[in-house]
């Protein structure tokens, strides 16, 4: 069982907000921060709406809002925040500032795992104290509905510190992709463009409109790929040996 309870959501965007559901659905204290400061407003908003699904999904009968505080300083976040979940604009710049801030008002042991989708974690936590506990958790929208999650460790980052963000990652009901090493896009996105790309060549070269590309892949592979990925299904299709 994770030990992790005190969680800190740093930037209350769609994916922040998805990520306070889904730690709040399983019983974790959240401690969430933006800029903005209409986003209390916005989180609580999204939180009624969707309660409906998340209930029923995670087999709970209420999600409990006094776990839940917001906070006007950053410090104030962090303070006793066991994991941290970063979700601030996918920008470089801002990442290694926020980092650095982070990095100096946040227990030393505390895991930080930012939200990027592509970015590389090691230029990332440049500037981090501690950047052994710095990686990457990008998760899949809507966050608090898809278990996915991409665990990318910077070239600090300590595994012992990974088997501990696998454990976090688990007990919120997540089912984490663990990568060996970084490299930019990680797997899914990777994987994703790859399939966008060839739909262009086809588009470009008229074989094809996008309504025909996309039924491709909805009417056939696509209804394969929600139980099995590409590997598997061709290891299925080669039968006895």
């Amino acid at each position: 069982m994770n030990s992790i309870k005190n969680v800190a959501v740093i930037g209350t965007g769609v994916i922040g907000i998805g990520w306070i559901i889904r730690c709040l659905a399983h019983g974790k204290k959240v401690k969430a921060y933006d800029l903005k400061t209409k986003s209390r407003i916005k989180v609580l908003k999204e939180i009624k709406r969707s309660s409906q699904y998340v209930k029923k999904m995670f087999r709970i009968k209420k999600i409990n809002l006094k776990n839940l505080s917001f906070h006007k300083t950053l410090r104030d976040a962090l303070f006793n925040s066991e994991f941290i979940i970063e979700c601030a604009t996918e920008n470089y710049k801002i990442k290694i500032n926020l980092m650095e801030e982070i990095g100096k008002y946040s227990n030393r042991r505390a895991i930080i795992s930012s939200s990027s989708s592509g970015l590389l974690p090691t230029k990332i936590y440049s500037k981090c104290l501690n950047p052994e506990r710095g990686l990457i958790g990008h998760p899949f929208n809507p966050v608090y509905l898809l278990p996915g999650v991409e665990v990318v460790p910077g070239k600090k980052t300590s595994k012992k510190n990974m088997l501990k963000t696998k454990k976090f990652y688990t007990s919120i009901s997540m089912k984490p992709i663990m990568i060996k090493k970084e490299l930019p896009g990680y797997l899914s996105d990777r994987l994703q463009e790859a399939l966008w790309r060839e739909g262009l060549h086809i588009l470009n070269e008229g074989f094809a409109s996008t309504e025909e590309l996309d039924r491709s892949i909805e009417d056939g592979p696509g209804l394969r790929y929600s139980l099995m990925g590409t590997f598997l299904t061709f290891h299925l299709a080669g039968g006895k040996q």
